[in-house]
């Protein structure tokens, strides 16, 4: 049996250790995560100066190389915005990176606005003439940024101390009948436990203190629905893990990596151009199915409730 342990208000199996962390399956927050937390002025140091410094030095040459890609994989997460809320509208992107997403946002007529921590990555967008505040996305901003009819977050989630916290300052910021988006890495699936329990390969996607937390689809929507959301789409995108299957080991090789990439980027482009997108999406729904993706978006709508409730 996995030892159990308690941080806090935090209780749980733990799953994994790692660089003095523990992930834990936690019963009072009812997806995993790590204990002990880090000091969130500790992190907000990190995604300020560091994070797209150190940690993803090659990000935006990557996505110049990606463009197409992104611009064709953005268009498609919003076109299902647009029919969920009826229209193109006021859209806020929490940890807007570099911009692309904005960008195609703009394009298909929305208002766009950002908040994001990395000041490199802020001066990028801004550069592009995308409306971006330099800041972390806590009440103070909240309270002064306006509503929306969307709130997006791509790559966020995982990130954040109060992933709980996060939510109410979304709720507050939407508009009656709004829409939040959240996309987040999908950990601890088949295959990933087939790979590391069976075939004894190490488990990539634990990676703290950046990543605090691991969620599924069920524990995402689960988070939305006790914050006051209904969840009403997901879809997952390709299952990476297939190529460590298939025997391509890309995890300490980044050339490999960007090859298995590109033939992922092949499969969705061709599709998509070729005007299949429907029977892309009829693809990952099967993949879905079984708990697979490499990630998972969850869209949700803004319902009533009560009161602000931790």
């Amino acid at each position: 049996m996995k030892d159990r342990k308690c941080w806090t208000e935090h209780s749980g199996q733990v799953l994994h250790s790692q660089n003095g962390f523990d992930v834990i399956d936690c019963e009072c927050c009812g997806f995993k995560h790590i204990i002990p937390l880090p000091d969130e002025e500790e992190l907000r140091e990190i995604y300020k100066h560091e994070y797209h410094v150190k940690d993803k030095p090659l990000m935006l040459q990557h996505q110049l190389e990606d463009r197409e890609w992104l611009e064709a994989t953005n268009d498609a997460r919003l076109e299902k915005l647009e029919r969920l809320l009826g229209r193109t509208g006021r859209i806020l992107d929490i940890g807007s990176g570099n911009g692309f997403f904005m960008q195609q946002a703009e394009k298909r007529g929305w208002q766009a606005k950002g908040v994001e921590p990395s000041d490199k990555a802020a001066e990028y967008a801004s550069s592009q003439g995308l409306d971006v505040e330099c800041a972390v996305f806590d009440r103070e901003c909240a309270r002064k940024i306006g509503t929306f009819d969307v709130v997006h977050l791509g790559d966020v989630m995982e990130h954040l101390p109060d992933p709980a916290g996060m939510l109410d300052l979304c709720y507050s910021v939407l508009s009656s009948g709004g829409f939040i988006a959240a996309g987040v890495p999908n950990e601890y699936t088949p295959v990933q436990k087939i790979l590391h329990e069976d075939m004894k390969v190490r488990p990539w996607w634990v990676a703290p203190p950046h990543h605090l937390n691991y969620f599924d689809r069920k524990s995402l929507e689960g988070l939305f629905s006790r914050k006051g959301f209904v969840p009403v789409y997901s879809e997952v995108s390709f299952p990476m893990e297939l190529f460590l299957l298939m025997g391509r080991n890309y995890l300490d090789d980044p050339e490999l990596g960007r090859e298995c990439h590109a033939m992922r980027k092949e499969l969705e482009l061709n599709l998509t151009k070729s005007g299949n997108r429907e029977l892309l999406d009829k693809l990952y729904g099967c993949f879905a199915e079984a708990g697979l993706g490499r990630t998972v978006l969850v869209v949700a709508r803004k319902a009533r409730r009560p009161r602000m409730i931790r």
